[in-house]
Protein backbone atom coordinates (compact mmCIF):
# COMPACT_ATOMS: atom_id res chain seq x y z
CA UNK A 1 0.00 0.00 0.00
CA UNK A 2 1.61 3.32 -0.90
CA UNK A 3 0.25 6.86 1.02
CA UNK A 4 0.76 10.43 -0.07
CA UNK A 5 0.06 13.74 2.11
CA UNK A 6 -0.24 17.06 0.85
CA UNK A 7 0.09 19.25 3.76
CA UNK A 8 0.12 23.10 4.53
CA UNK A 9 3.12 23.93 6.69
CA UNK A 10 3.77 27.16 8.67
CA UNK A 11 7.49 27.30 9.76
CA UNK A 12 9.95 29.66 10.92
CA UNK A 13 12.84 30.73 8.22
CA UNK A 14 15.09 28.84 10.49
CA UNK A 15 15.35 25.57 9.87
CA UNK A 16 15.67 25.82 5.95
CA UNK A 17 13.81 23.29 3.99
CA UNK A 18 16.43 20.92 3.05
CA UNK A 19 16.39 20.55 6.95
CA UNK A 20 13.22 19.74 6.86
CA UNK A 21 13.03 17.38 4.24
CA UNK A 22 15.68 15.29 5.45
CA UNK A 23 14.36 14.80 8.63
CA UNK A 24 10.83 14.43 7.30
CA UNK A 25 12.63 11.44 4.95
CA UNK A 26 14.30 9.92 8.29
CA UNK A 27 10.49 8.99 9.43
CA UNK A 28 10.03 5.43 9.08
CA UNK A 29 8.07 4.72 5.38
CA UNK A 30 8.97 7.70 3.98
CA UNK A 31 10.18 7.21 0.70
CA UNK A 32 9.75 11.05 -1.00
CA UNK A 33 9.55 14.50 0.58
CA UNK A 34 8.95 17.73 -1.64
CA UNK A 35 8.81 21.05 -0.41
CA UNK A 36 7.24 24.00 -2.30
CA UNK A 37 7.49 27.65 -0.68
CA UNK A 38 4.19 29.44 -0.85
CA UNK A 39 4.54 32.72 1.18
CA UNK A 40 7.53 34.76 3.27
CA UNK A 41 7.11 36.99 5.24
CA UNK A 42 9.08 38.96 7.92
CA UNK A 43 8.99 35.90 10.73
CA UNK A 44 7.56 32.43 8.83
CA UNK A 45 7.27 31.07 5.81
CA UNK A 46 4.19 28.79 4.28
CA UNK A 47 5.13 26.15 2.08
CA UNK A 48 2.86 22.94 0.92
CA UNK A 49 4.49 19.51 1.74
CA UNK A 50 4.36 16.25 -0.13
CA UNK A 51 4.95 13.30 1.66
CA UNK A 52 5.08 9.85 -0.10
CA UNK A 53 5.66 6.20 1.50
CA UNK A 54 4.55 3.02 2.69
CA UNK A 55 0.96 1.94 3.95
CA UNK A 56 2.96 2.78 7.80
CA UNK A 57 3.70 5.84 7.38
CA UNK A 58 1.30 7.72 10.30
CA UNK A 59 0.72 10.82 9.95
CA UNK A 60 0.81 11.43 13.98
CA UNK A 61 4.60 10.72 13.16
CA UNK A 62 4.86 13.34 10.75
CA UNK A 63 3.39 16.01 12.86
CA UNK A 64 5.31 15.11 15.39
CA UNK A 65 8.31 15.88 13.46
CA UNK A 66 7.25 18.74 12.05
CA UNK A 67 6.06 20.05 15.66
CA UNK A 68 9.89 19.14 16.73
CA UNK A 69 11.51 21.33 14.35
CA UNK A 70 9.04 24.35 15.78
CA UNK A 71 6.94 24.26 12.41
CA UNK A 72 2.74 24.11 12.69
CA UNK A 73 0.37 21.77 10.39
CA UNK A 74 -2.16 24.27 8.99
CA UNK A 75 -3.95 21.62 7.41
CA UNK A 76 -4.06 18.21 5.32
CA UNK A 77 -4.93 18.94 1.89
CA UNK A 78 -5.27 15.36 0.25
CA UNK A 79 -4.59 11.90 1.40
CA UNK A 80 -3.92 9.05 -0.89
CA UNK A 81 -3.73 5.67 0.01
CA UNK A 82 -3.64 3.17 -2.65
CA UNK A 83 -2.72 -0.38 -3.63
CA UNK A 84 0.86 -1.18 -5.38
CA UNK A 85 -0.63 -2.22 -8.34
CA UNK A 86 -3.55 0.39 -8.60
CA UNK A 87 -1.42 2.61 -10.40
CA UNK A 88 -0.72 0.46 -13.32
CA UNK A 89 -4.13 0.91 -14.75
CA UNK A 90 -5.04 4.58 -12.86
CA UNK A 91 -3.55 7.27 -10.49
CA UNK A 92 -3.97 9.81 -8.05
Amino acid sequence: MKVIYDLDVLKPHEPGNDLIARSLKSIEGVKYVAIKIDEIDNVTTSVFITIQGTGDLELDDIKEKLEELNCALHSVDKVYIYDDDWLTDNGP
